[in-house]
């Protein structure tokens, strides 16, 4: 059993904010190690086997550059972290990253009317828009990943800036959101949402307030799909706590998520 504890993130960075999380990965090899001793010891921690690692490698993840840029060895076996000593994706694997996030953005349409629809429509585009943002920068070279210095390499204005930084802050508030969202004083609608999307891809795209699920376009394997199902439940159209509970773990619930949105996809289409 060997493992590799690394530290990535803003907190590795040294640009946190009050607002961040420690971001704690565990690298393994051959024998799975004590996961809850390991939790216990480094708090929250996300846990990749060396055969995951080497299968994000070959899809091209941006992940793996970002810990090999940005990561810091904490403990344990430092000589795991040579798989990603030096790893960048191929132009190929940025582009198509980049037009998968963008088609989904671009199809995105609409945001539930509630203000906590707002913030999961901040959520989602922060997500989403800083992966192009990535990806126009690793297209360049350009690999950082603090998210105000990407921006800035990104070329996006003083104006556009503070928009996406409004974002991040939307962001923040649905991570923390308890369900009381309709008393926190935070607007983001069509308009900034419209602006945000400009600032990054260049291009117009309208998100409307308000809308209904189209079931049988939902995928039933990929993280947009997650979110899609999200919005769903937050707009009133599926009622699900447990799916809600497990998407804010995002990382620890990956498998099951899967099955669910497999699940309640066919319970909405399964008359069609």
């Amino acid at each position: 059993m060997a493992f590799s504890i690394v530290q990535c993130g803003s907190t590795a960075r040294g640009d946190a904010n009050v607002n961040s999380d420690v971001d704690m990965i565990c690298i393994w090899s051959e024998e799975p190690p004590d996961f809850t001793r390991l939790i216990h010891q480094y708090g929250e921690v996300t846990f990749y086997s060396v055969e995951t690692i080497r299968r994000m490698r070959s899809k091209g993840s941006l992940f793996l550059a970002h810990l090999d840029v940005d990561g810091v060895f904490i403990g344990g076996d430092e000589k795991l972290l040579e798989e990603l000593r030096g790893f960048r994706p191929s132009a190929r694997q940025v582009r198509s990253l980049y037009r998968s996030t963008e088609s989904f953005i671009a199809t995105l349409e609409w945001f539930p009317d509630c203000a906590l629809g707002e913030l999961w429509l901040c959520d989602v585009l922060y997500v989403a828009l800083r992966n192009c943002v990535y990806c126009k920068n690793a297209a360049e070279g350009i690999y950082r990943f603090g998210y105000l210095d990407a921006l800035k390499a990104c070329g996006l204005t003083h104006g556009q800036i503070n928009i996406m930084l409004l974002l991040r802050e939307g962001k923040y508030l649905y991570r923390n959101s308890t369900g009381d969202s309709d008393q926190v004083n935070f607007e983001f609608g069509s308009d900034l949402a419209q602006k945000a999307c400009y600032a990054v891809l260049s291009e117009t795209i309208d998100i409307a307030r308000g809308g209904i699920t189209d079931w049988a376009r939902l995928s039933r394997g990929d993280y947009w799909s997650e979110r899609l199902v999200e919005r769903a439940i937050i707009s009133g159209e599926h009622r699900d706590d447990e799916f809600m509970l497990k998407i804010k773990n995002h990382s620890y619930h990956k498998r099951s998520l899967k099955s669910d949105i497999s699940r309640i996809v066919g319970l909405h289409t399964s008359g069609c």
